[in-house]
């Protein structure tokens, strides 16, 4: 019963992760108008303040 319930929480996060790389990268192609071609983009803090930086400027305002 324990390894069910140990492979449901390891089915439940790898799902939820792949969910979660697919969205930080939708959110990436509509900020930088550019494809992710590698995990290292994704998890980089420059393209992430690029990201911010576009958001900001399409906005039109300043983050809060």
């Amino acid at each position: 019963m324990k390894l069910l319930a140990y492979l449901a929480i390891v089915a439940v996060a790898a799902i939820s992760t792949w969910m979660i790389g697919l969205r930080m990268k939708r959110r990436i192609k509509q900020a930088l108008g550019i494809e992710v071609e590698n995990e290292i983009e994704l998890t980089s803090l420059n393209t992430w303040m690029r990201v911010a930086d576009e958001e900001e400027r399409s906005r039109g305002g300043k983050l809060s």
